[in-house]
């Protein structure tokens, strides 16, 4: 009976040892797996800005090619955000590249997460 429990406790004891030599690289490759995430995260919040300032952009050209009216940028950017905040907005009207009058006005406006500016702002 003795022989028994020790041939018993020596099995579970090299068990053990397996299962602890396995544990540290299942751990390394969970801590891999969880960079690659918060990577990828990153990746796809940069191409979603990239997305948003590319359609303001294409807003603001087809504005401005559509009606050659005043243009403002509010009018470019998505306000589907539900804080409110007031955003102070510059339209300017250009005649062959030059500046022929500017106003600024606040309005309300939905706050949006990231920074809405077209692509060529920057």
């Amino acid at each position: 009976m003795e022989n028994s429990l020790r041939e018993m406790k020596d099995h579970y004891t090299l068990q053990m040892e397996q299962l602890n030599g396995i544990l540290p690289h299942l751990e390394s490759e969970l801590a891999q797996t969880r960079a690659e995430g918060q990577r990828q995260a990153q990746e796809y919040k940069a191409l979603l800005n990239i997305k948003v300032k590319l359609e303001a952009e294409i807003t603001t050209y087809r504005h401005l090619l559509g009606d050659g009216e005043d243009f403002n940028l509010g009018d470019a950017l998505d306000s589907s955000n539900s804080m409110q905040t007031i955003q102070k907005t510059t339209t300017r009207r250009r005649v062959d590249g030059k500046v022929v009058s500017e106003t600024s006005t606040k309005v309300p406006r939905h706050e949006v997460s990231r920074s809405r500016v077209p692509f060529g702002e920057q």
